[in-house]
C-alpha cells in the first residue's frame, strides 16, 4: 500500500511517498501525483519511507524520469533505501538518474521559492 502527500514550494513540488510501490494501483497513484504537477519546474519524489519498489513500481519510476526529461522538468529522487537505489541503478544508465541529498533538496527548494518571489 502506498500513501502519497504533496507539498509545494514555489515552482517545486515534493511528492512524499510512504509504503510500497509494487502493483498497478500504487504505480498509478504515483503517476497521478507526479504528472499532476506538470506545471512545476522541479519535482522531488521522496522515497525515504518506501520499503520495496518492484515490478510496476520500478517501471513507473523509470517512466516518470523519462516523462519529466521530455517536458523539461527536473525530477529528483530523494533518499531511496539501498535496495531501491540499486534496482534503479541497474535498470537505467547512471546519467539518466537524479538522486539528491538533503542539502541538494534544500538548495532546490530555496531556488524554487526565490524564483517565485522574483516572478511575483
Amino acid at each position: 500500500m502506498l500513501k502519497v502527500n504533496l507539498d509545494s514550494v514555489g515552482e517545486a513540488a515534493i511528492v512524499e511517498c510512504e509504503g510500497t510501490i509494487s502493483g498497478s494501483d500504487e504505480a498509478l497513484q504515483l503517476y497521478d501525483a507526479v504528472t499532476g504537477r506538470a506545471a512545476d519546474r522541479v519535482i522531488v519524489i521522496d522515497l525515504s519511507r518506501v520499503s520495496v519498489t518492484v515490478g510496476k513500481g520500478l517501471s513507473m519510476l523509470l517512466f516518470l524520469q523519462r516523462w519529466a526529461r521530455h517536458r523539461g522538468i527536473q525530477l529528483e529522487l530523494f533518499n531511496p533505501c539501498p535496495s531501491v537505489r540499486s534496482e534503479l541503478e541497474h535498470a537505467m544508465p547512471p546519467h539518466e538518474l537524479e538522486f539528491v541529498s538533503l542539502s541538494e533538496v534544500m538548495a532546490v527548494l530555496i531556488d524554487a521559492a526565490n524564483r517565485q518571489t522574483l516572478a511575483a
